[in-house]
């Protein structure tokens, strides 16, 4: 009986070392929130009420906005509308906005 007993705790034991060794191999290279989470993209209008162009840098790629039109921008939440060249309003590399939830479906003017 006594065999039995120290066979089954020997066993039980490799059993858990298994299975601790084998979640290990199988370890998540991302964060698992990385995975899951899904970027919140914002869409609204950006209008031009001055009499002159003004270019502006949205994220990566350069927007020319012309006075009294209305450009429909869609940005990831978080991304910076920097002025590019300098204007009555402006000056240039100046924070215009950072998109947020609060700009959905809205108009931003520039004057």
């Amino acid at each position: 009986m006594n065999r039995r007993l120290v066979v089954g705790t020997m066993v039980m034991a490799a059993a858990i070392f298994a299975v601790q060794a084998a979640s290990a191999e199988v370890a998540v290279p991302a964060p698992l929130h990385a995975i899951y989470s899904h970027v919140k993209m914002v869409s609204f209008s950006v209008r031009n009420d001055s009499k002159e162009p003004i270019k502006v840098k949205a994220g990566d790629s350069e927007v020319t906005l012309q006075p009294g039109k209305l450009v429909p921008l869609k940005l990831e939440a978080g991304t910076k509308i920097v002025a590019e060249e300098a204007t009555p309003t402006f000056a240039a590399g100046e924070l215009i906005t950072v998109v947020s939830n609060e700009l959905s479906d809205s108009t931003l003017v520039l004057k």
